[in-house]
């Protein structure tokens, strides 16, 4: 005959209060978080948020995001530290190159509007595909090539015109052509908007193999470190990638001295 052998209830019993003693004394397990810095210096972490942004990015799903029913090609990372840069500086313009449907521009002056903040959307494009009336939104609209002079000098105006009425910071953001020629020079004109303690935000920085669409050619990336190696006015805010899924590697600019000459906004 076979007889089954079963543990003592007491002794079950003693083996669970045993364990709970020693999960209660053991050290708990600390809880370190890591910075982008630590994270990216790791090739096999660097090599999976590469994949990731690239698979965001070329796989079209950031083509899916849209505020209000215009369409935003960004990612919600992104859209999220914008969120937390304007409450941080409380900007009194937001300035734009590259309106597309207007999706950005309306995004960025409703939450202006939710947080009170008096602030001036101000965004450029030659062919601007409004699907409503931007000055309803407090949205400036002007339209032209980013980098032609004369553009260049109405948006000059607007800023001049807004911080006569509320001073404060201003942000300047570059989603245009993203070709390396015409982001070197929006970057020479526009970065002289930038308050100091404020951004420059160049966007898709990603192309170009930075990790996506490797046939891109020069574009965003190159003319940022052209642009940072002759300026010692701006720095990489890494802190600004913390999220890891970014559109903008590398181009989080911030305005920390305005030794190479900034306009004079003074009224």
């Amino acid at each position: 005959n076979m007889t089954t052998q079963t543990q003592p209830v007491f002794g079950r019993s003693a083996s669970r209060f045993v364990r709970r003693v020693i999960d209660f004394i053991r050290p708990r397990p600390r809880y370190l978080p890591l910075t982008v810095d630590d994270i990216l210096k790791s090739e096999k972490s660097r090599n999976i948020v590469d994949s990731f942004n690239d698979l965001y990015y070329s796989g079209g799903t950031a083509r899916s995001l849209n505020w209000r029913g215009s369409e935003m090609i960004k990612s919600p990372c992104d859209l999220w530290v914008m969120v937390e840069i304007m409450q941080s500086l409380s900007p009194s313009v937001i300035v734009e190159t590259g309106t597309h449907r207007g999706g950005s521009a309306s995004f960025f002056a409703d939450i202006a509007r939710l947080m009170n903040l008096s602030c001036r959307v101000i965004t450029v494009d030659p062919n601007p595909k409004w699907s409503f009336e931007p000055e309803t939104k407090g949205i400036s609209s002007v339209v032209g090539y980013s980098t032609d002079p004369a553009t260049f000098k109405k948006v000059e105006n607007e800023v001049r015109a807004q911080l006569r009425q509320v001073p404060g910071p201003v942000i300047v953001l570059l989603d245009s052509d993203h070709s390396e020629a015409n982001v070197t020079a929006e970057l020479k004109l526009y970065s002289r908007l930038v308050s100091v303690g404020s951004y420059l935000i160049v966007e898709d920085t990603n192309v170009n193999g930075h990790p996506s669409f490797a046939a891109h050619g020069p574009g965003p990336w190159e003319a940022v470190q052209a642009f940072l190696s002759h300026s010692s006015d701006f720095v990489v805010d890494a802190e600004c990638q913390r999220f890891l899924l970014t559109l903008n590697p590398g181009g989080w600019l911030k305005r920390v001295s305005q030794a190479d000459g900034p306009v004079d906004f003074e009224p």
